[in-house]
């Protein structure tokens, strides 16, 4: 999949709701994303978003599939498949989880 593809759903989402990006943008702090998200998601979407970034910087930080899944036992959420999917964007996705990891390290 090349990067044209990988992004294709912005267009798509932007028809959808054109202001979702500014409105992610404008949130000041913590408790205004808090709140948004809380409002936005549902609390399975909010655990998803949580799992799929702890597994991502698990992979960056060089944890095998066995030992991720050995951590997240009794989850449903967090299948081989899941982690390999998590690995690929990791790998060869737009360069978001590897940005976020990054910043995370340096500050």
């Amino acid at each position: 999949m090349d990067d044209q593809e990988k992004n294709n759903i912005w267009k798509e989402i932007e028809q959808k709701s054109p202001d979702l990006i500014q409105a992610f943008l404008s949130l000041k702090n913590e408790d205004e994303l808090k709140a948004f998200f809380r409002d936005l998601m549902s609390e399975r979407d909010l655990r998803e978003f949580a799992m799929r970034w702890e597994v991502a910087k698990m992979l960056d930080s060089g944890m095998s599939f066995t030992q991720i899944q050995e951590k997240w036992a009794g989850d449903e959420m967090v299948s081989p498949n899941t982690i390999a999917k998590i690995n690929r964007w990791l790998k060869e996705g737009c360069g978001g989880y590897k940005m976020l990891i990054d910043r995370m390290k340096n500050n």
